[in-house]
């Protein structure tokens, strides 16, 4: 619906139960995501349609009537509304909301809808709502403020039934208090409609944001999402129409734009237009095929293959979490020239690939057997009305067969309850914004078992949570059906999570995850990624360069990111050919990674050069209303040499979006390499200032400090941030350091000690321990420390060595 998800939240998860058979085990490696598999797709849904311009949904209403009709009572006809007595939801008849002792004063004046609430400053103000802003389960209102900004009101209306709780006013963060200087307060930038969610509730939205005043101009074709959101501009769609209407009694059809745009039709384009029917996109098939039971599986599966991925990635423009690649959305290209999605991070999905935080529906989806075997978005939601194309169970069986699949025999469940739908076990919910249930799209088998081991959550006991049936239980459970191995596959989760514990059998398991094209994309293009947080090696190369060819434009992008931490001229050899990738989120991602080694390109490789180079500008330009698109410019001007621009880009940054860290930090480091170092110390400083709660701006001040010998500023600094961030080992690690340095290390030891508890796979820290404890003369505790360091990896010389000397030096 909106992107206002309370985002620090980690709301409750609802639903059932226990085991199902055909459903997307994810687990598996029956999801074929092989090349012959991907072969199967092979005309391009999209067409070079140079002229379309956006027309309107009421020129789409002559020939699509049922269509049209069906549209306008879905929520994305209701994405966006002017506020009035017919759109607006919510309760203004002079009633109060109160949070936190903040108050909310819903009113109106005349036809016109008014709240009154505290400013960013504090300061109550009347406020006119021009805007509704989703329709149900709750309504926001946008509020313009200068600049051309519309800001969304924390303080939502709870559109369900007032059976189901709803009816009534409540805060997108209730249990926490939000006052006007704190980031989330509603009229403070995450809160912002023009930046947070307006490509995606209007058609054809250009952001207009203007980076020297700050300010935005944002337009649209449409407020809502219309036809022509999801089928593109629909101008050249109207002249092949009128090659295709007869006429009427006087030569005409009943659609004036038809008649308007025919007139203007070139004679040379018709084929053309007979080929696309005038569409930047076709999201139907060239033939239409239909679900089957496959005789030997008994399965469902595909009358025709799919030839394109076109329906699912024109939905996931919108129903991903992604980052756009084009300051203006270019509709009629694949979903990876228009955007990057998320991988499987673990700040946003669960270790095993379930939604946590709001990633919405592709990245999910995507790892499922059901995408693998061509289902699409609209097999289940009639595209025009968004609902499903049938209820309950019915919906499922359309496809599956019901004698097998909805009975006790498969579900453990009596018939008509909660357990017995097959959603509540495969597709379990999240709830978003305090009231949005979202069900996971992974469509998997529920694994208990993964809960134990990864913590991740599992649909049984996300209902089956009482006293006397919890997790033991549900594990049992699944036992005494399968047996102790049942269904319990080696998971891709288990996989990642050993790869992001480090080492050097983690580094293998990526390795494996990475080549095994039985995995969906998304999870090898994760374990590709995770490469980037470890040491580079021939083997881990050689996997790099392998994964550079595969079909999927996200893995290859991975692929590039997972040589963050190769030496220069080796990510050229394995790069440079990416500047040429048919996919623009590849070519952007290539000329990031190449911007440092720019000069061991040859001359012929400039022009493919300059266009990814330009892309990748253009990508950080449709961010510049944030401080992370213009840092990211800035470390491109860094990395090419150009220190000017860099710092004029880390300055705009830190104008943007004062209370952004990351950039002043850079900013100041790299005044302090120039050698400008009282210059540095102020934005340092300046850093802790506009956060003071902020552990890395202590930190990087501390480090600050060291370095011009104020070694008791320094080390206060890093104190206040081992305070702020106690899980966090690096800072642990270097307080240890430091104090070691100071000749403290009765002190330094439990810092030490600590930072490898957290992170018990990094060697770094074991040396320290080792080294530290050796020079204090604590033989044996450094001697332990050495061993733990050689079981790391038994196979290196070095540790091997240490471990001989601290024997050695023990006895």
């Amino acid at each position: 619906m909106t992107f206002w998800n309370a985002m620090p939240k980690k709301n409750a998860l609802v639903i059932s139960v226990l085991l199902a058979g055909f459903f997307a085990s994810c687990d598996k490696k029956a999801t074929p995501d092989t090349d012959e598999k991907k072969s199967a797709v092979t005309s391009s849904p999209y067409h070079l349609i140079k002229d379309a311009q956006y027309v309107g949904a009421q020129n789409c209403r002559a020939c699509h009537e049922k269509e049209f009709g069906e549209w306008t009572q879905s929520d994305h006809h209701k994405a966006m509304e002017p506020a009035n007595a017919e759109t607006v939801l919510g309760d203004f008849n002079d009633v109060d909301f109160e949070h936190f002792k903040h108050r909310w004063h819903f009113f109106k004046k005349g036809d016109e809808f008014w709240v009154n609430a505290e400013d960013e400053n504090g300061k109550r103000q009347d406020y006119k709502i021009d805007y509704t802003f989703g329709f149900y389960p709750l309504q926001q209102y946008l509020i313009p403020f200068p600049g051309g900004r519309y800001q969304a009101l924390q303080v939502c209306w709870d559109s369900r039934p007032k059976e189901e709780g709803g009816q009534r006013w409540y805060h997108l963060y209730p249990d926490e208090e939000v006052p006007p200087a704190d980031i989330l307060h509603w009229t403070r930038r995450h809160f912002n409609w023009n930046f947070m969610c307006a490509d995606c509730h209007s058609t054809n939205l250009r952001k207009n944001f203007d980076v020297a005043t700050d300010s935005y101009d944002t337009q649209w074709s449409e407020m809502n999402v219309s036809c022509e959101a999801c089928h593109g501009p629909g101008s050249e769609h109207l002249k092949w129409a009128a090659l295709q209407t007869p006429a009427g009694a006087e030569g005409k059809t009943k659609n004036k734009a038809v008649d308007s745009t025919s007139a203007s039709l070139d004679d040379g384009k018709v084929k053309d237009y007979l080929k696309s029917k005038g569409l930047v996109a076709s999201l139907k098939e060239p033939t239409e095929g239909a679900w089957e039971i496959n005789a030997e599986t008994g399965q469902p599966q595909r009358s025709i293959p799919l030839e394109s991925n076109v329906q699912v990635e024109t939905c996931a423009r919108c129903h991903a979490h992604r980052r756009p690649l084009q300051p203006k959305f270019a509709a009629g290209h694949a979903f990876l020239d228009s955007h990057s999605p998320s991988i499987l991070r673990d700040n946003l999905y669960h270790s095993d690939g379930q939604v946590d935080e709001e990633v919405y529906v592709y990245g999910s989806f995507v790892q499922s057997k059901m995408h693998h075997a061509g289902v699409r978005c609209s097999d289940c939601h009639n595209p025009h009305t968004m609902k499903l194309q049938a209820e309950g169970n019915a919906l499922c069986v359309r496809c599956h067969v019901a004698d097998k699949y909805n009975t006790p025999a498969h579900h453990f469940h009596q018939l008509d309850s909660a357990g017995a739908r097959c959603v509540e076990c495969h597709m379990p919910t999240k709830t978003y914004m305090g009231v949005d249930a979202r069900r996971d799209h992974s469509l998997r088998i529920p694994r208990p078992d993964l809960t134990k081991k990864l913590g991740a959550p599992n649909a049984c006991n996300q209902c089956h949570d009482h006293a006397d049936k919890d997790l033991d239980w549900t594990i049992s459970a699944f036992e005494e059906r399968w047996g102790k191995s049942g269904l319990r596959n080696a998971h891709y989760g288990e996989l990642l999570a050993a790869g992001r514990r480090g080492g050097p059998e983690g580094m293998k398991k990526l390795m494996a995850l990475a080549t095994d094209k039985t995995y969906p994309g998304i999870v090898r293009a994760t374990a590709l990624a995770e490469f980037a947080q470890q040491p580079s090696s021939p083997a881990s190369l050689a996997v790099i360069e392998s994964q550079l060819e595969d079909s999927d434009p996200l893995v290859r992008e991975q692929a590039i990111f997972g040589l963050e931490s190769t030496p220069a001229p080796q990510r050229v050899n394995l790069i440079r050919k990416m500047l040429n990738d048919p996919s623009r989120a590849v070519r952007v991602e290539a000329a990031r990674m190449l911007a440092g080694a720019r000069k061991l390109l040859s001359e012929a490789e400039s022009p493919a050069w300059d266009r990814a180079a330009a892309e990748f500008i253009d990508a950080q330009m449709a961010m510049s209303d944030r401080a992370a698109g213009h840092m990211r410019m800035a470390l491109f001007y860094s990395d090419l040499g150009n220190p000017k621009k860099a710092e004029a880009a880390y300055r705009d940054a830190v104008r943007i979006e004062p209370e952004a860290i990351p950039p002043r930090i850079n900013l100041a480091e790299m005044l302090y390499q120039q050698g400008r170092i009282e210059e540095s110390g102020k934005e340092f400083q300046a850093a802790v200032t506009a956060d003071p709660g902020n552990g890395v701006a202590h930190e990087s001040l501390a480090r600050y400090f060291i370095r011009i010998k104020q070694y008791d500023k320094g080390l206060a600094e890093l104190q206040k941030a081992s305070q702020l961030m106690p899980e966090h080992a690096a800072t642990q690690y270097f307080l240890g350091v430091a104090l070691n340095s100071l000749g403290r290390f009765d002190e330094a030891l439990p810092a030490l000690q600590k930072a490898h508890q957290l992170d018990s796979s990094n060697p770094e820290y074991l040396i320290g321990l080792a080294t530290v404890c050796r020079d204090a003369g604590q033989w044996e505790l450094a001697l332990t420390y050495a061993k733990k360091l050689t079981a790391l990896d038994s196979q290196s010389q070095s540790y091997q060595q240490l471990e001989a000397q601290i024997r050695a030096g023990g006895r």
